[in-house]
């Protein structure tokens, strides 16, 4: 039987009306695995490859009864994608009559009403959402999710080596165990991840199901060309002429470049008098006017706009079609350029980039993702090693949950989940013991039950998310917001800032209210925001170091990017090992390795040394590198000891209760949430298994075990 003809007569109308003229390769695939199998499916395909309909087609094909109970919930990491998907799905849903409700904090109240006194047809919600519903809907998410037949999750990749997929994790097994066969089908949707990833994307699906990958290996032709520029002027230019003939969304890698090249940009065309639209957009914009982005971009009608935009705009959103991507300065990773670079291309089948760098790390660093990325392949994430803070939050879910766990129950818990099965037993009653210790949780008549500070964390809106919320001022203009500003940085009446692609002056601060009001001004700065760094992995590293030290590759570059590497490499002296990077006064040390090799050296280098802190160590390479040479090479020769990296972190949590600073562990891990709910001796383990890497440094450094 052919494609088409294993799906409903419905869907088959709806397809003729449509008037599609072939599925695509993961379309037809999808389809006929679903229908021949009893398997989960993981959908791996480019942008634009129809993965919505690979997922939902064969998914809504497989039901018979819509009237009984919720048969599908989809699960994205995205509010936006949420709405997007609504959109899409809602006209081949009213073929046949299946209703369809979204589940987040913006939704409609009374449908949600409606879908807890009548559960039916398919379920769009977030992972955050879905944790809500458990805590406070408990006494209804059996009758929710009791005939729930398939598990829909977008964007997968995303939920790889975060807290949040974890989470995920989790919540897919306690949804499971409301569902009458305690096995849906799951699938998952995702446009870029590493094969080495595979696995880890498999174990997001604990159900009794055999998980089928499925890859559509096909890509758009590649268009790059790329730029350096010694000066920030330059490189604005040179975006600017780009924005006057082609759409396209700018991916610097801060929310403060954001700001500033969109008012920029903003600012030459009006001084040329050019009609070209210029937007930021970013966490920080209001939800407003990101919305008016994204509708403005898909109704543009060809009408000449550039969106300077971070994150946001990497994962699946419908923005329409853009002509080409400006990558300002280096991503973070190969995969977060597959995921920008796929928004280009939709109509033309081009993936167009435009590489500009204004710093000379930036720019070897940026060559290296693209260089990796022509030989598709990106760089591997990785996974959380035992998450402890992750478990203990999950612990305190399921006790509000269940009001009351017998306390024979509660001990089992890291058996019965497979979520926590690498969690030693000593370790889960490590936190439970802390948990009690800090009445979080009580014993009561050999019940597990909520404590007293459990309550309090309850009361708080972000108890069921696993990122941190930054206290932010609400920024307006008039009465409409335009935006959000961290708490912390300075602001003072008359400055003069960059946000939502405006320049504004501040006339009033209102700190009691949390509120700034702003007009409109002329020139301007902008404000500086939080938690922006991401790891580098190794095989981007490598890749530099591959480049650098090879100029006879160098010959497909421009002049000014030969200069910019011939700089780097001026400055720079292999001794022990280790590169010493020399410029302006300063001097670092470069290993070309990972960002947790190198931030493991910089340990052990602090324990070798007797050094207080890195403040001290970055001294010593600039005065005195012949020390850290030798210091290296000893630590080779004597091997890696983890019991002294354990005493050194243990002590350096002692010595910053009584100075009454912040210690290594805690600054480190300072964006995992839950990890107040974890003793301090579990939390020395996870930063040594997640923040740094033994078995890394030993290869890099020679080390025979």
């Amino acid at each position: 039987m052919d494609t088409y003809n294993m799906l409903k007569k419905e869907i088959r109308r709806y397809i003729y009306d449509q008037k599609w003229q072939q599925f695509t390769k993961i379309q037809e695939h999808s389809i006929k695995l679903y229908s021949e199998s009893e398997d989960n499916l993981i959908l791996i395909a480019p942008t634009a490859s129809g993965k919505t309909e690979a997922a939902f087609l064969p998914a809504i094909n497989s039901i018979e009864n819509w009237e009984e109970g919720i048969k599908i919930v989809y699960i994205s990491p995205l509010i936006a994608l949420i709405n997007d998907q609504f959109n899409r799905i809602s006209e081949l849903c009213r073929y046949m009559e299946i209703t369809v409700t979204r589940w987040h904090g913006e939704a409609s109240q009374s449908k949600k009403r409606d879908i807890l006194k009548n559960p039916k047809g398919i379920l769009l919600i977030t992972p955050e959402s879905l944790e809500a519903l458990f805590v406070t809907k408990s006494d209804r998410v059996r009758k929710l999710f009791y005939n729930v037949e398939n598990i829909i999750v977008d964007e997968i990749h995303s939920f790889i080596g975060s807290n949040r997929g974890i989470q995920l994790k989790s919540l897919l097994e306690r949804m499971s165990l409301y569902i009458k066969n305690n096995n849906p089908r799951m699938i998952g949707m995702s446009a870029t991840v590493s094969e080495d990833n595979y696995l880890d994307l498999k174990e997001i699906f604990q159900n009794k199901r055999v998980t089928k990958i499925i890859r559509d290996k096909g890509k758009n032709e590649l268009k790059i060309d790329c730029n350096f520029y010694f000066d920030e002027i330059a490189a604005l230019n040179k975006i600017y002429e780009y924005s006057k003939t082609e759409t396209m969304l700018v991916f610097p890698n801060t929310r403060q470049k954001v700001e500033m090249i969109a008012a920029n940009l903003k600012k030459k065309s009006q001084k040329e008098k050019k009609y070209i639209s210029y937007f930021s957009h970013h966490a920080s914009v209001s939800k407003n006017i990101r919305t008016m982005v994204e509708n403005f971009a898909k109704e543009s009608n060809k009408n000449l706009f550039t969106i300077c935009c971070t994150s946001t705009l990497e994962l699946g959103i419908d923005i329409g079609a853009v002509d080409s991507i400006v990558q300002y300065n280096a991503p973070h990773s190969v995969s977060s350029l597959a995921q920008r670079l796929g928004r280009s291309g939709r109509r033309t089948g081009i993936n167009n980039l435009h590489f500009i760098s204004d710093e000379k790390w930036d720019l070897l660093q940026g060559l290296s993702a693209i260089s990796i990325y022509k030989k598709g392949k990106v760089d591997k994430i990785d996974v959380v090693k035992k998450p402890y803070d992750v478990m203990a939050h999950q612990i305190l879910s399921l006790i509000v949950e269940r009001s009351e766990i017998n306390l024979s129950e509660f001990k089992k818990i890291i058996q019965k989940y497979q979520t926590w099965k690498n969690i030693e037993y000593e370790e889960f009653s490590n936190i439970c013991n802390h948990l009690l210790k800090e009445k979080y949780i009580e014993i009561l008549d050999n019940s597990i039950i909520a404590g007293v500070n459990l309550e309090k964390l309850l009361k708080k809106a972000e108890f069921y998310t696993q990122f941190k919320v930054e206290e932010m001022y609400s920024v307006y203009n008039n009465q409409s917001k335009i935006g959000e500003l961290p708490l912390d940085i300075r602001l003072n009446v008359n400055d003069n800032i960059y946000l939502a692609a405006g320049i504004w002056k501040i006339k009033k601060v209102e700190e009691e209210i949390k509120k700034i009001f702003v007009e409109k001004a002329k020139d301007g700065k902008p404000p500086m925001f939080l938690g922006e760094v991401g790891e580098i992995t190794d095989e981007l590293r490598k890749e530099m170091k591959k480049i650098l030290f090879n100029s006879k590759t160098w010959g497909n570059y421009s002049e000014d990017i030969r200069k910019g590497l011939e700089v780097i490499s001026k400055s720079i002296i292999l001794k022990q090992k280790i590169y010493f990077y020399l410029e302006k006064n300063k001097k670092s040390i470069k290993t070309f390795r990972s960002t947790k090799i190198d931030r493991t050296l910089m340990i052990l280098l602090l324990i070798f040394l007797n050094l207080k802190d890195f403040r001290e160590l970055n001294d010593m390479i600039l005065s005195n590198s012949q020390v850290i040479e030798e210091s290296i090479s000893e630590i080779a020769i004597n091997g890696i000891d983890r019991g002294k990296i354990e005493d050194f972190l243990k002590k350096d949590i002692e010595k910053s209760i009584e100075l009454g600073k912040i210690n290594i562990v805690d600054g480190y891990l300072s964006s995992n949430k839950y990890m107040f709910l974890v003793p301090n001796n579990l939390k020395i383990k996870y930063f040594i298994d997640n923040k740094l890497d033994i078995e890394g440094i030993e290869d890099f450094l020679d080390i025979k075990k």
